[in-house]
């Protein structure tokens, strides 16, 4: 099983260096994804944010407990450890990147839940299972490093039963590059690159829904969630604006990518909607 296409030294950059692992141990608590603040609420409570992106992605996947659910691109498992405590699920993790699958099992069997949740090294674009042999799948926050946006979700489409449920979530830009105003897309290119977001430059709103619809999906709902979103991207460019000035001056930038994620995505934000979308493989 290979990973061919896919840009692992960039993978590795971004999720790898120290300074990331750092960021993602201490300050997201394993996590590798944003969250999601409800109306009224503060925005300072970045856990509980990610506690509720999580809930988000079990209610629209609607499983009954005990379902097979395919998590494409687990990272450390904390979204595949969520599904199978909160909702009852059978979670499979696949991710390309052996130290997050090593850190993903070491922390379902230090919570007591590697009964309920496997990982494995995976492609999404190539993946190592039968045809139906899941209830659901979802990526969170992972299809935007894909090198084939409508490869991968062929393959989500095959590994799902009839009637198999699929829920994307993650940032896209608002509309195609090419279409953006130069200034936006000389801030927007380099941000991609250096968070290896490749399919962020093929899909975005417009046409994520036609792209899901290609790959034989009946897209039951694609929800603009950024209002949701905002408030994390608020709080974290307060929270690190400052640390990545100082590191930018005096450090090593290129160690702290994900510090430099916080201030740049803010940057940015009049550019990137964060989508919902909840699609369902036909039963006929």
């Amino acid at each position: 099983m290979g990973a061919e296409g896919l840009d692992l030294a960039g993978l590795r950059r971004v999720y790898g260096r120290a300074g990331s692992r750092w960021f993602y141990t201490r300050v997201a608590r394993n996590a590798r994804h944003w969250g999601w603040t409800e109306p009224g609420q503060s925005k300072w409570r970045l856990w509980r944010a990610q506690r509720q992106l999580q809930d988000v992605l079990g209610r629209k996947l609607a499983l009954p407990a005990g379902a097979r659910v395919l998590d494409a691109g687990c990272g450390a498992g904390v979204v595949a450890r969520a599904m199978a405590v909160r909702f009852g699920l059978e979670v499979t993790g696949v991710d390309v990147l052996d130290f997050h699958l090593a850190e993903a099992r070491r922390l379902s069997a230090r919570a007591r839940m590697d009964g309920r949740t496997a990982f494995r090294f995976g492609d999404f674009h190539r993946l190592p299972f039968g045809d139906g042999e899941f209830d659901g799948a979802y990526s969170m926050e992972t299809l935007v490093h894909s090198y084939d946006p409508s490869r991968a979700l062929a393959e989500l489409h095959r590994v799902l039963r009839p009637g198999g449920r699929l829920v994307l979530l993650g940032p896209m830009c608002t509309g195609p590059l090419e279409e953006l105003e130069p200034a936006a897309r000389a801030l927007i290119e380099p941000f991609l690159d250096a968070m290896t977001m490749t399919g962020a430059r093929i899909y975005h709103a417009g046409n994520l829904s036609r792209l899901l619809a290609g790959a034989g999906f009946e897209v039951e709902e694609a929800l603009d969630g950024t209002p949701y979103y905002l408030p994390t991207s608020e709080a974290v460019h307060a929270y690190f604006r400052l640390p990545w000035e100082l590191v930018r001056r005096f450090g090593d930038p290129a160690k702290w990518i994900n510090l430099r994620s916080t201030v740049e995505m803010y940057a940015v934000r009049e550019h990137v909607a964060w989508y919902v979308h909840t699609a369902v493989k036909p039963s006929r």
